[in-house]
């Protein structure tokens, strides 16, 4: 059954209630609004139906939301209430099940303390095809077509959810995506072209080139997860020029600013960082970059504050490659870590001034934490 042919029978189920007005086109209408979306653009731009009984994603219909849509398509109150009783009884005997593009992102990426994970996505979904896109194709077909439309349509989280399918598949090529790095930190730009699902079925050795076209596409769309990924794989810079967002890692911006050579980004990140409790970024603030000294005592007192304290010393055995040395192992053992930093005294107020600040930004943290 295909997206048409559930809406074509939830109509012909309607009409066998009584329900003689609703046209066929306000089916979808419908049908999104029972599973919580405004309108059927919103549904399109958000979710997408998939091969899920309805009855086996634990959705509860929503009444409200489909007496509402009812009166705005103008059906008369008594086959409105027809619909509200009907519709959840078509779902839960004969419908899809509706799959949130966020939610299969984080199925597929184990993500199991995120919000947007619904366990039935990963048992229903994710598990059963192994990450092996033939068993998409023969198992999930409805959603990678939603999912195709969607991206077609300008959903930038439907890019990045087909990328991600795509993921495991596109690993395998892992020349290919050298080659695209070289270009992208030579050119600083990029181009994919699109490749469809029927492409890719006859020939499985096009995975890569969609699941490219799509990561950028999402990136290009502003996806944040997006362009943080085209950074790490591709060295892409776009990310840069976004403005600052809670999605963005701070430390893995303070690389990708400081591959493109963008120092007054590599200074802001860092400041980031530290004003999130990064005694690495502390330090180097402090030693490469020209701190000034009243700064430079405000991450002191808040590492000291974080019991991590910048003016001791901090030295280690390492191995030959930098690993903890291991006394049980034995051999060459080399001194690692890093030198306490000794800073000039500040005068009393302005001591008292960076005290305060630290202990703002400790609050913060701590604040920060509780939250996660």
């Amino acid at each position: 059954m295909t997206i048409k042919e559930q809406a074509y029978r939830a109509h012909a189920f309607l009409q066998a209630r009584g329900v003689t007005s609703l046209k066929r086109s306000h089916v979808h209408e419908l049908l999104a609004a029972a599973v919580g979306y405004a309108t059927h653009a919103a549904f399109q731009h958000d979710a997408t139906w998939c091969d899920v009984p309805f009855s086996l994603s634990g959705i509860e219909p929503d009444p409200s939301a489909m007496q509402v849509r009812c009166r705005e398509l103008g059906l008369p109150a008594d086959e409105s209430e027809r619909v509200v009783e009907g519709l959840p009884i078509f779902l839960h005997d004969a419908g899809y099940a509706p799959v949130r593009f966020d939610a299969l992102i984080a199925a597929v990426e184990g993500l199991e303390d995120d919000p947007d994970r619904h366990e039935w996505v990963w048992t229903r979904v994710v598990e059963p095809t192994h990450g092996a896109l033939d068993l998409y194709f023969e198992h999930q077909r409805l959603l990678l077509e939603g999912l195709e439309a969607a991206a077609q349509r300008g959903a930038p989280t439907a890019h990045l959810a087909i990328a991600k399918l795509l993921e495991s598949e596109a690993m395998l090529f892992g020349d290919e995506e050298e080659r695209m790095r070289r270009q992208v930190m030579r050119e600083g730009t990029w181009t994919s072209p699109f490749v469809s699902f029927v492409d890719v079925e006859a020939n499985g050795l096009r995975a890569e080139e969609k699941h490219r076209h799509h990561l950028l596409a999402a990136a290009r769309g502003g996806d944040i997860r997006a362009l943080m990924e085209t950074a790490e794989r591709y060295g892409d810079p776009a990310v840069l020029e976004q403005a600052p967002s809670d999605e963005m890692d701070s430390m893995s911006m303070v690389e990708i600013a400081g591959e493109h050579g963008n120092g007054e980004k590599v200074r802001y990140w860092l400041t980031v960082a530290a004003q999130e409790g990064d005694i690495g970024a502390m330090r180097e603030l402090i030693l490469d970059h020209d701190e000034s000294n009243e700064q430079a005592w405000v991450w002191m007192h808040l590492s000291r504050l974080l019991e991590d304290d910048l003016s001791q010393d901090r030295y280690e055995a390492i191995n030959e490659d930098g690993t903890p040395y291991d006394d049980d192992i034995g051999g060459a053992a080399y001194v690692g870590g890093y030198e306490g930093i000794d800073l000039n005294q500040l005068s009393g107020n302005a001591d008292a001034a960076a005290r305060q600040t630290a202990e703002q930004l400790f609050a913060r943290i701590n604040a920060q934490r509780d939250r996660s």
